[in-house]
Order: structure tokens, then sequence, then C-alpha cells
């Protein structure tokens, strides 16, 4: 797994790509990493490519990664935009469990329309 995230002051939004795995303990070194830009920025608006990723978590794992992303310090009120390359039942329960956790998360297959929605 590797991953790359970054402060795009051009949009006002943290930007960052995941390649690889996708589990737990992947959404928590992201995490850790995205609460520290949203500290340094004070942003408040988070898109994520997820289209190089396979979810390999059960389904018990994703539902706690919201609950291990707000450990990591990741605020409530941050609007993440997920973009990936297919809305499949792992992505929908990771939305469906995330927004339940009290989060503004939303899929997306087209960058384009995720930017668009994180900056309505």
């Amino acid at each position: 797994m590797n991953y790359e995230l970054r402060y795009d002051g051009d949009l006002g939004i943290i930007r960052g790509v995941v390649h690889g795995k996708l589990d737990a303990a992947v959404a928590r070194m992201v995490a850790g990493e995205v609460a520290q830009l949203v500290e340094d920025h004070g942003c408040r608006r988070f898109l994520i490519d997820l289209r190089g990723t396979q979810v390999t978590s059960s389904t018990i794992e994703i539902y706690t990664i919201p609950r291990v992303v707000k450990e990591v310090g990741v605020p409530g009120g941050l609007k993440r935009a997920l973009v990936v390359t297919e809305i499949t039942p792992d992505f929908e329960f990771l939305e469906t469990a995330s927004v339940n956790a009290g989060n503004l998360v939303k899929l997306f297959t087209e960058p384009e329309a995720a930017l668009a929605w994180l900056k309505g």
C-alpha cells in the first residue's frame, strides 16, 4: 500500500490518493496524516482517490473504519469525497457506516463531480 496526501491551496482542499489494499490499518495511517493537514491548514474539505485500491476488509472491519478515523483526530465536520472506480457494496457500506457515525461522506466515480460537491 502506498498513499500521498497534500493540501491544495488553489482549491482549498486536502487531496489524497491511495493504492493497494484498503483496510482499517491503512485508514488509520491515512487519517492520522489527514488530521494533521486539517490542523495545519484549517481545511474542512477532503477528496481521496481510492480508484487504485482493493477493499480487503471484512464487513465488521469496514464498520469500524469511521471509529478508527475519529480516534486519530479527524474532525466529524470534515466534508469527505471518496472517488472510486465502481460503487461496490463494500464502498456503499463504508459510506453508510460513515454517515451513520455522523460524518459527511459521499461516493463518486468522477473526480470532477466530487470537486463540485466539495465546493457546494
